[in-house]
């Protein structure tokens, strides 16, 4: 008799659990594709032009917080799934991907269009791999 009442328990308990996989909303989808493409042409632009050596820490500075402020968000986020070792890969590569165009940046060294643009699609694609991967559940 204890045993069934036992089960009925943990399987209330079960209904009751919160569930990990809420989906990602429109508004954090767009705020998303919207860092993504900011993140590109702020470090592109930058990396281009030849900006001087304080206003490209600032450039980098602003660029790693918008990379740690989505990692910080899914780690908080309520009702999200853990990160994989895939997307905790990514999250960890992002922050040092952006040392490739950070280097032009820092050093006040301007690169021709196509390299400005390659170096800028390093860190935006990794980005945008983490957060496709996260919602893609």
């Amino acid at each position: 008799m204890e045993r069934g009442s036992d089960s009925a328990e943990q399987l209330r308990a079960i209904e009751g659990a919160p569930v990990l996989s809420r989906a990602a909303g429109g508004t954090e989808r767009a705020l998303g594709v919207l860092s993504i493409v900011a993140l590109f042409v702020v470090l592109a632009a930058g990396a281009v032009v030849g900006i001087p050596a304080a206003l490209g820490c600032v450039v980098l500075l602003a660029a790693l917080a918008l990379v740690l402020r989505w990692r910080w968000f899914h780690l908080r986020a309520p009702g999200r799934r853990p990160h994989t070792k895939t997307e905790e890969w990514l999250s960890f590569f992002t922050p040092v991907a952006l040392a490739i165009p950070g280097l032009r940046l820092l050093w006040n060294n301007p690169a021709d269009l196509a390299g400005g643009l390659m170096s800028a699609a390093v860190p935006t694609a990794v980005l945008a791999c983490y957060l496709m991967l996260r919602w893609r559940r």
